[in-house]
């Protein structure tokens, strides 16, 4: 392929990445982490205030401590905040920054090891890639992961060519591990036991049976950790599920669907070897989050594998180790370089780029962020909030609304979720929830208003979905006086 087609690929990509981060509302994740960050700057003691994100048929109002679990990633969105502000166009700009900034990174590091040409073709898939453009958009971690995985496997080639075994090349892969295990919100010591992986994986062939093996080992300690039966029924199906999401997102959306022809040599052994592993880990780690989620919300798993079906997203961070792992090869000329390779491509970055668009037209306001920001002007000190949905990421929801309506978490006031069947009506006559002023359904509700209660006309309601409803109190006399 010409090099004008790459240049203008990835002209196109960027450009995916500024419409991604201009349409998409943030993702769900970015508002919780939001929330911990905003928390801990208004009082030194990061939490979540309004209860557990994990709970089954409605929440109550707890603080949740964060413990430092995040702390890289929250210390980035905290330096951020306090140059800027606390709002979701600074969590965008944010975002923007990180995906532009890994596209900058894989394009000098491969330029560096493997000359221009590649560069800018590497560099052009990662443009167009679906889950670094959704990233940008949502404020997702996988931009900036990858921008770290990618020093990490730059640094292990630099410390194998380098004529001294033992260099200091060797500290770089050490520090971005750990770096990454704190954005996931991991012990920092499992890095141990990350390197003990990585050096036996160096050992084996990791062919398709000790992949699926290692897969399923993964899945079963994270489930024991989790407390899950293991003779769960759920198990199989999701690794499987899981096994299906790294076809799509690896092999088809990396473009890695062709072998190479060409001789291993001692370094694309060890990144292609330590990148199967470390896939593995992943696919085994997506199955036991599918089947955790499915427990803990008391919910079908196929359920949750739709809500919850972008997962395999993590695996995003194999898209450098692997492609430099084919590069290592000998004898490499550069990507896509044979005929029968060109056709397999083009057909996959068209594919590609529909999905892109396709997301990019449809994507738009949420509902809860859009009475999240009317609430904003609305709310004060002890003026609750009563969010009623059956959905399995209501607290997420909840948290969202908490930030658009809050972002300073300055005010006093509780957010309270309730699935449509509890008797969250009768709470309300009851008083048991005294101090709630306004009542929102979620999409999945059909159900009437409580009486006294009155709908609210918000802005941005002609962008959303006219099921989303917001009521406040419209009694003579003050509730629960």
């Amino acid at each position: 392929m010409e090099k004008k087609y790459w240049k203008g690929l990835l002209i196109l990509g960027i450009m995916m990445h500024f419409l991604a981060a201009a349409l998409m509302p943030l993702g769900l994740d970015a508002y919780v982490h939001a929330s911990y960050v905003a928390d801990g700057m208004d009082d030194g003691d990061a939490h979540l205030e309004w209860g557990e994100l994990r709970s089954e048929n409605g929440s109550t109002p707890t603080e949740v401590a964060g413990d430092d679990k995040w702390f890289a990633w929250h210390l980035i969105i905290e330096m951020w905040f306090t140059a800027f502000s606390p709002t979701a166009t600074t969590l965008h700009v944010l975002g923007l920054v990180g995906g532009l900034g890994c596209l900058a990174v894989i394009f000098l590091a491969t330029r560096d090891l493997f000359g221009n040409y590649n560069a800018l073709k590497l560099t052009a898939l990662a443009s167009i890639y679906p889950p670094l453009i959704r990233a940008t958009g949502r404020v997702y971690q996988e931009g900036v992961i990858l921008l770290i995985v990618t020093i990490a496997t730059y640094s292990i080639i630099k410390a194998m060519r380098n004529e001294n075994k033992i260099n200091s090349w060797w500290l770089s892969p050490i520090l971005c591990a750990i770096v990454i295990l704190s954005f996931k919100g991991m012990p920092l010591w499992y890095v141990i036991p990350a390197i003990l992986v990585v050096l036996v994986a160096c050992r084996l062939q990791m062919n398709q049976i000790q992949v699926a093996l290692f897969a399923l080992l993964v899945q079963c300690v994270i489930l024991f950790r989790n407390e899950v039966e293991l003779s769960n029924p759920d198990i199989i199906p999701a690794l499987l599920s899981a096994f299906i999401g790294y076809f799509l997102f690896v092999k088809c959306g990396m473009l890695i669907l062709v072998n190479q022809d060409t001789e291993s040599t001692d370094e694309s052994i060890l990144i292609n070897r330590a990148s199967m592993m470390i896939a593995s880990c992943l696919v085994g780690w997506v199955a036991a989050l599918w089947v955790t989620e499915a427990v803990s919300l008391d919910s079908s798993f196929f359920d949750i594998v739709y809500s919850f079906r972008n997962n395999p997203r993590y695996l995003s961070l194999l898209l450098v180790p692997l492609w430099f792992g084919r590069m290592l090869q000998g004898n490499f000329d550069d990507i896509f370089s044979t005929p029968n390779k060109n056709r397999i491509t083009v057909s996959l970055v068209v594919l590609l780029l529909i999905i892109n668009a396709a997301v990019l037209s449809s994507t738009g306001q949420r509902g809860t962020d859009a009475i999240g920001e009317h609430l904003e002007s609305e709310l004060s000190d002890n003026q609750d909030i009563l969010f009623v949905s059956d959905e399995p990421l209501s607290m997420h929801r909840l948290y969202s609304i908490k930030f658009s309506s809050d972002p300073y978490s300055e005010l006093d006031n509780d957010g309270i979720w309730r699935t449509s069947n509890s008797d969250w009506k009768g709470e309300l006559d009851r008083c048991e929830l005294h101090d709630v002023n306004f009542i929102i359904f979620y999409v999945d509700v059909d159900s009437s208003s409580p009486e006294n209660w009155v709908e609210v006309e918000f802005e941005g309601a002609d962008g959303v979905s006219e099921n989303y409803r917001l009521y406040t109190w419209g009694g003579e006399n003050e509730r629960c006086s």
